[in-house]
């Protein structure tokens, strides 16, 4: 029976999936824990029954946030390696086809009936390597329902292993973690220039003499903890060990993810995420060209009208009895009308050419704003919303230093030029938590200033 709830709902619902037990954490917005861990006694073994556990945890417990996020302990996940070539330069649905064909020779599953999710790792002797995340695509599409007759929206699906912060110091520029799971073991290292990733299955009897290696070769330097769930394995001394089967450290643990997952725009991780069925930016586009396609057609059809009144004009002046004088008077007004015309439509011509430029550039417009708020952001400033209002962009976010969104705003403007965006200096608010009256909520208004020369008439 599910309990009531009185309280206000959660923004965003975190749950770790065991096979015997599923531990749950609420958490705003930004990322922070709303409450304590809840322990239900629900779990679930493999991904096929994935909805219906979700189902049935949601009637053991109150209702879910707005986003929900799975942890599922046995959701399959491989390192898979190719070739550099093979995927060099190629775009993300190319790539994604060639790591499904890879690990369809692993795991024998089609790579049209399942669906992956995957972060590169690094590059080493012409070869590439990626962790990928796999579900079948209709345990997938049962979970989406689940997820919505939940009242609920999935937000993303991950193996829980691969977390991309220290857990003794989260802010921690190196360290090196091992993680034992059922089947797997995970070490991951992370320094000031890059980060690594390698996977031991405990099914390979020579694991332990290749993760000796894989140590060595990491150096001793760097600070190592060790991540156990349930799992008993003789592993190499490290400087702080965590369990998850202590709720001290699995509360933190969950805490350190909701950070991950909800306050990083893009998580080094693979994971699997909803379909997008809408997006507001192509929706925009399409309807701008079908406006301006709308309006050649107008343009046409008054174009032809005009051109059979003018020939009926003609044919009555032939029949009537006027002056010489006169006709060749209303002749001469016709060419003239019929030249102007045929300008209009030689203009209308040319918009006609120019629209599939137009389209080009808008469809580029979004993935450059995406690019220029990445590369101008400062670290202490984060980018929370990027919204259309009306025929404007607006982004909005906080800053710890109020000259950082100005700092932004300078680089938009500077490298979005070209796309007749006027950058607007932004507006901020002080929300007066530390003591110099930061951080800074700010708003970014980026108003579209239109193509120029599409539809302009020509000066006569």
């Amino acid at each position: 029976m599910k309990l009531p709830s009185f309280g206000k709902r959660a923004a965003h619902t975190l749950l770790f999936i065991t096979e015997v037990k599923t531990f749950r954490v609420d958490a705003d917005r930004k990322g922070v824990l709303l409450t304590d861990l809840e322990t239900i006694e629900r779990g679930c073994e493999e991904p096929a029954r994935l909805a219906k556990t979700l189902q049935k945890i949601s009637d053991q417990t109150v209702p879910f946030g707005r986003k929900l996020w799975l942890l599922f302990l046995r959701l399959p996940t491989h390192l898979v390696n190719v070739p550099s070539l093979q995927v060099q330069g190629v775009d993300e649905n190319t790539l994604t086809q060639a790591l499904q064909f890879e690990l369809e020779g692993i795991t024998g599953q089609s790579s049209q009936d399942s669906r992956i999710a995957f972060r590169f790792v690094r590059s080493d002797d012409d070869m590439s390597d990626y962790w990928l995340t796999q579900i079948d695509q209709l345990a997938l599409d049962d979970l989406l329902k689940a997820a919505k007759q939940c009242k609920t929206k999935l937000a993303g699906l991950l193996h829980p292993g691969g977390l991309p912060l220290a857990l003794a110091k989260p802010e921690a520029p190196e360290w090196l973690r091992l993680e034992a799971w059922p089947n797997q073991l995970h070490v991951l290292r992370q320094t000031e220039d890059h980060s690594n990733l390698q996977v031991f299955s405990f099914d390979n009897p020579h694991w332990r003499s290749e993760l000796e290696q894989w140590l060595d070769d990491a150096g001793t330097d760097t600070p190592r903890e060790t991540l156990l769930n349930n799992k008993l394995e003789v592993l190499p001394d490290s400087d702080a060990q965590f369990r998850l089967n202590e709720e001290h450290d699995l509360n933190a643990w969950l805490g350190l993810w909701a950070q991950t997952l909800i306050a990083t725009k893009h998580p080094p991780i693979p994971l699997i995420t909803p379909p997008s069925r809408y997006n507001p930016d192509i929706a925009w586009m399409a309807g701008t060209g079908g406006g301006a396609l709308l309006l050649c057609l107008l343009h046409a059809g008054w174009f032809i009208q005009q051109s059979r009144h003018y020939q009926a004009e003609a044919d009555a002046l032939s029949q009537t009895d006027r002056s010489m004088q006169a006709l060749r008077k209303q002749i001469n007004q016709s060419r003239d009308q019929k030249a102007a015309l045929e300008k209009k439509l030689g203009k209308l011509t040319g918009d006609a050419d120019l629209i599939p430029n137009t389209l080009a550039t808008l469809q580029h417009r979004p993935a450059r704003l995406l690019r220029e708020l990445a590369n101008g952001r400062d670290q202490e400033l984060v980018v929370e919303t990027i919204e259309q209002r009306n025929n404007d962009i607006v982004v909005t976010g906080v800053t710890l230093k109020p000259h950082l969104a100005n700092q932004l705003a300078s680089h938009l403007q500077a490298n979005l030029a070209d796309l007749n965006w006027q950058v607007q200096a932004p507006t901020k608010v002080a929300m007066d938590l530390f003591e110099d009256h930061g951080p800074w909520s700010f708003e970014l208004r980026l108003i579209d200033e239109g193509i120029p020369g599409f539809g302009e008439d020509e000066k006569s």
